[in-house]
């Protein structure tokens, strides 16, 4: 019975993974981006020169856009965390209960094997509230540390990509010619 339930552990498919990898990306683009801000902050103090402040208004005007772009994977990983906390609350739930079973099955003799198991199940869903809080920690780091850059980023009903495309310079998007014009000009020239 211990071996197929060994077995069963080590084969269990983890489904945080992809948030997991998806969150240290992120933090690792606000991180870089924040340090490039600071630095800008950092020559502006010194040499006090006009570029310098430029310089952070365009760096602050890009991390605005890089979470606007990202903001459906904040989104998600938002939602991660409501359901995360959620199962927090069940795992500390069951480890108390595993606790009081420890505690009560120890005053009984001829429970050896049991209370083995049951502290192996407690140890196991000790450590597994554990990783899950570290990434819950995680990504309340990143919303406190995204939040000082933009505190309106996250509103409901938001329309993210036309957040991001009303953000960008227009000379990056050359005017497309509208199929009414065409027509337009041919009814003048009827006329």
């Amino acid at each position: 019975m211990w071996g197929i339930r060994f077995l069963m552990r080590e084969t269990m498919f983890d489904d945080s993974y992809n948030i997991r990898e998806v969150l240290d990306d992120v933090i690792e683009r606000v991180t870089l981006r924040e340090k490039l801000i600071q630095t800008a902050k950092g020559f502006a103090e010194k040499k006090k020169e006009e570029r310098y402040t430029l310089a952070i208004r365009q760096f602050e005007n890009l991390m605005t856009d890089f979470l606007r772009l990202y903001q459906p994977i904040l989104d998600r990983l938002r939602s991660y965390r409501e359901a995360l906390q959620k199962e927090l609350s069940g795992l500390k739930s069951s480890l108390a209960t595993v606790n009081g079973m420890l505690e009560v099955s120890k005053g009984i003799e001829g429970l050896a094997a049991r209370l083995q198991r049951l502290e192996s199940d407690g140890q196991e869903l000790d450590e597994t509230i554990k990783e899950k809080s570290k990434i819950g920690d995680k990504i309340d780091d990143l919303f406190n540390r995204i939040r000082t850059h933009n505190p309106g980023i996250s509103g409901p009903g938001r329309d993210s990509f036309a957040d991001v495309m009303s953000g960008m310079p227009k000379d990056l998007f050359p005017e497309e010619p509208t199929r009414e014009a065409p027509a337009a000009k041919k009814t003048s020239t009827r006329s």
